[in-house]
């Protein structure tokens, strides 16, 4: 037979056993939520300092980032500057030396040729079609800066003129290339051919100069190439 365990504890002394039981308990939870407190509010302050950090270093490269941008901008606005001096520049400057013309057009003279007169008169013009012109010329054009040149000089024959006029027209600068004269003159008892031609040069277009001396030496390289 089961016997029933006996309980000879006053009832007294019992609950207050008890008591105890269920104090120590809720002592338990409360050092267990106090623990628990305790553990959120350091993990939130390190949470808080890695998160001022942050805020730190990003206010830091915020300010960095708005004075590359200041930077930016200013060296725009002098990039612009600079832009609207060099097209001012453009707008004044010759594209061409006038040396360079005219070394070009000495170089381009025939064996026993030579210059007596040049006469060169740079402005704005407005270019019409004349008997002389070559192409349509636009007549709503506007008016554009030109080089306008007169040559006088003699030769040895109207063959010398004639390759004169063709040479000057192949190259680049010169256009509306035309012989106004050609007539027999005598010169220290010899006869010569008196000539004049005339051309223009197109300020409003850019050029590439290249020295004369530079493009034979090119040229004897690549014949020696050749060879």
């Amino acid at each position: 037979m089961n016997q029933h365990q006996i309980d000879l504890l006053p009832t007294s002394i019992r609950i207050r056993n008890q008591a105890g039981v269920r104090a120590g308990r809720y002592l338990a939870s409360l050092i267990a939520t106090f623990a628990l407190v305790v553990i959120v509010v350091t993990h939130s302050r390190i949470q808080l300092g890695h998160i001022r950090n942050v805020l730190g270093q990003t206010e830091m490269e915020a300010n960095q980032v708005l004075k590359a941008e200041a930077r930016a901008c200013e060296l725009r606005q002098t990039l612009k500057a600079g832009n609207e001096a060099i097209a001012h520049y453009r707008e004044l400057a010759h594209p061409l030396e006038i040396s360079s013309v005219i070394a070009t057009v000495v170089n381009q003279l025939p064996e026993g040729a030579s210059l007596d007169r040049i006469d060169l008169d740079a402005g704005v013009r407005r270019i019409l079609r004349s008997a002389r012109s070559k192409g349509t010329v636009d007549l709503d054009q506007a008016s554009r800066r030109m080089l306008t040149a007169e040559l006088a000089g003699f030769a040895l024959s109207d063959l010398q003129v004639a390759g004169l006029v063709v040479d000057l027209e192949g190259i680049q600068p010169f256009r509306d290339v035309s012989l106004d004269f050609s007539r027999t003159r005598a010169v220290r008892e010899r006869s010569a051919r008196e000539f004049r031609l005339s051309f223009r040069v197109d300020f409003e277009e850019s050029y590439e100069v290249v020295e004369r001396a530079r493009s034979l030496a090119a040229a004897g390289q690549e014949a020696g190439d050749v060879e």
